[in-house]
């Protein structure tokens, strides 16, 4: 008759599933910054730097710098994406 304090479930773990850090990678593939907002709070100042970066990068396209920018937070969302893989539980 003793039930748990979580309302039933057997046990509850913290952090993200391997299932949703594949599905983060894949967003950040597609689009840099989108797949880090919803990795959880920790990594939310992280996914806006790089969403804001990524669409700098492609309104400044048109003078070409931008292409940079676009390149460099595809690779940072793409770095953070491995990071939360890696910690995946």
């Amino acid at each position: 008759m003793n039930e748990p304090a979580n309302g039933g479930d057997v046990e509850r773990r913290d952090g993200i599933s391997s299932g949703l850090a594949v599905g983060i990678l894949i967003l950040n593939l597609v689009i840099p910054g989108v797949g880090t907002l919803i990795a959880g709070p920790e990594y939310k100042q992280t996914g806006i730097y790089q969403l804001v970066l990524y669409v700098v990068g492609i309104v400044l396209s048109i003078i070409l710098i931008g292409y940079l920018l676009v390149l460099g937070a595809w690779v940072w969302a793409l770095v953070t994406s491995i990071e939360i893989l890696k910690k995946a539980s």
